[in-house]
């Protein structure tokens, strides 16, 4: 008779731990914005995408190339699109109706993710597909195609070779800025599935394969398996939404668990656990915001902020506490 119902995965153990004192970079698929919005949530200082989601290892290592190169983008890089101006290198979030609009943010995030980068003790990189799509009147690959006909790009599957040459290059043009930050591949457990089945698959593998070349190759890159979490431990459909694609936030919770038994130590895990209980208190709506019951409660909330800035002065709770602050009487 079955012990088990499913193929339970262990979280790996790393050689380090992240605290709240560390500067975290996050760059790649949605899944990176799902995890690097759990950690912002917990009060971790992370940089999540500045240039919104990206899927290929080119546009990855094309965004890194461009912060620590530090060049920003000029109007001559973007493109009009109906009423958009885009640029080629960047999510959709970007597009605005003017260049001036669309240049001021992705220079302003330009700069905030070279700051983020240059401080880094670690970089997470999801990585979605090997897909690319190479823009055939500026012979650039491309992060998004923002909705431009698929007649004016050549879509391609990157080779083993080129992927493992894209991402053996990130821990040394890290190493040349003297940037001693530990890097951690992913795979995003999201399929591609307008790809198609077999196509998804493939470029997939060909990620996994790559990703595996390189930890072996440098002591600096690690590698979490959010993929497998997804693929092989929460097998059940029930862990996908509508799409039957993505993960729901019940499997995206679970592979954080996964993530906090994987990168924290129990004291960091305990203080998580402090810090999301005053930022629930902070969004709490009061029926009776003049009641003797509120105001004692925001008192000990504002109390436990400031012992919890006191020991661990990383952490910032200026929004919880203003919003505490305006509720007293």
């Amino acid at each position: 008779m079955m012990d088990s119902f499913r193929t339970n995965i262990t979280a790996p153990k790393f050689p380090f731990h992240i605290s709240h004192g560390d500067q975290v970079v996050m760059l790649g698929s949605c899944f990176t914005e799902n995890i690097g919005e759990l950690m912002q949530s917990q009060k971790f200082d992370v940089t999540v995408n500045p240039f919104g989601i990206l899927f290929n290892p080119f546009s990855i290592m094309n965004a890194l190339e461009r912060m620590l190169n530090d060049r920003p983008y000029t109007e001559s890089e973007l493109l009009k699109v109906n009423e958009h101006w885009v640029s080629l290198d960047h999510h959709g979030s970007f597009n605005k109706k003017s260049p001036k609009e669309t240049l001021d943010e992705i220079n302003q995030n330009l700069a905030k993710g070279r700051d983020g980068i240059k401080s880094a003790n670690y970089i997470f990189i999801t990585l979605g597909s090997a897909w690319v799509y190479n823009h055939k009147e500026r012979n650039h690959i491309v992060a998004n195609c923002h909705k431009i006909p698929n007649t004016e790009f050549e879509k391609q599957l990157l080779s083993f070779q080129d992927v493992h040459l894209i991402l053996r290059h990130i821990p040394e043009f890290l190493a040349a800025k003297k940037i001693n930050a530990q890097v951690v591949f992913t795979v995003s457990p999201v399929r591609h599935w307008k790809d198609g089945a077999i196509e998804n698959q493939r470029s997939k593998s060909i990620l996994n394969s790559a990703i595996h070349e390189v930890v072996d190759e440098f002591e600096s890159c690690h590698y979490f398996p959010s993929y497998e979490f997804m693929m092989d431990d929460l097998r059940d459909y029930r862990f996908y939404g509508q799409d039957m694609l993505h993960p729901t936030p019940q499997a995206i919770h679970y592979i954080w668990e996964k993530f906090m038994e994987s990168f924290f130590t129990e004291e960091t895990t305990s203080l998580c656990k402090e810090v999301k209980a005053i930022v629930e208190a902070a969004n709490h709506r009061p029926m009776d915001p003049e009641s003797n019951s509120f105001q004692r409660f925001l008192r000990k909330q504002v109390e436990l902020i400031d012992e919890l800035e006191a020991k661990h002065p990383a952490l910032n709770f200026k929004v919880e506490r203003e919003r505490f602050e305006g509720f007293r009487f």
